[in-house]
């Protein structure tokens, strides 16, 4: 493999840098409410006294989860 000349040596460092990995990486996801969907959040954030990421976090997985096994009931139904 040759050096491609748009990235010049002197980028790169000599050593390879170590860096430990979370055992079970994650990521930030930026979502925008309404003003009314956030006093519905609320609202059940105190209803149910879980916190509000907790609340997105269970009904978004649960939800996904709920439609991807009606699909696959659906498909199983379609094969028979």
């Amino acid at each position: 493999m040759t050096h491609d000349p748009r990235f010049p040596l002197e980028d790169f460092e000599e050593e390879p840098i170590e860096v430990e990995v979370a055992e079970n990486p994650g990521a930030v996801i930026e979502i925008r409410f309404s003003k009314e969907e956030v006093r519905e959040l609320c609202a059940e954030e105190q209803a149910t006294d879980t916190s509000l990421i907790d609340l997105i976090r269970e009904y978004t997985l649960s939800t996904i989860r709920a439609k991807r096994e009606a699909r696959q009931a659906n498909q199983t139904q379609v094969a028979d």
